[in-house]
């Protein structure tokens, strides 16, 4: 009986510092109950079994934990667990679709950024200072791969 009580002490130590490591990196309260698992099971095996049985749990442990560090650095194991996705999308380009000193529409208010029309385009647009109220006309300053800078007709 008492043997059992050791392997499954060491059994939900090991799984529990194995979850540590893996799913739960620096919680430490999974890490902290799992160690106190493997330890009393150390503790128990001297004090109830004896010194043999005590060094054989703890050449055990030893072994099981260099096997699982071994068995965890190896690159194969970390291969299967990371993420291979690839990303294929790119951002939406409007600097050849819209050129400096094109003018445009606010859709909407630029306070200080907002959506605008130019032409029949509708792009992300940033206003050159201040705020600029919707359907107001604007001049493209300056244009970016992803959104325009542009200023108020009247400036």
């Amino acid at each position: 009986m008492e043997w059992l009580i050791l392997i499954m002490l060491i059994v939900v130590g090991f799984i529990l510092l194995l979850l540590e490591f893996l799913v739960f990196p620096g919680v430490n309260v999974v890490g902290i109950i799992g160690f106190t698992c493997v330890g009393a099971a150390v503790y128990i095996a001297y004090s109830r079994l004896g010194a043999t049985a005590g060094h054989l749990t703890l050449l055990a442990i030893a072994a099981g934990g260099f096997a699982a560090t071994w068995y965890a650095l190896r690159s194969k194991t970390w291969k299967r667990l990371q993420l291979d996705a690839r990303i294929d999308s790119t951002v939406e380009r409007v600097d050849a679709l819209i050129n400096e000193g094109d003018e445009g529409t606010c859709l909407g208010r630029l306070a200080p950024a907002g959506k605008i029309r130019v032409g029949k385009e509708i792009v992300e647009a940033r206003s050159l200072g201040g705020y600029i109220d919707a359907n107001s006309e604007v001049i493209v300053v300056k244009v970016f791969k992803n959104k325009v800078i542009v200023k108020l007709k009247t400036e």
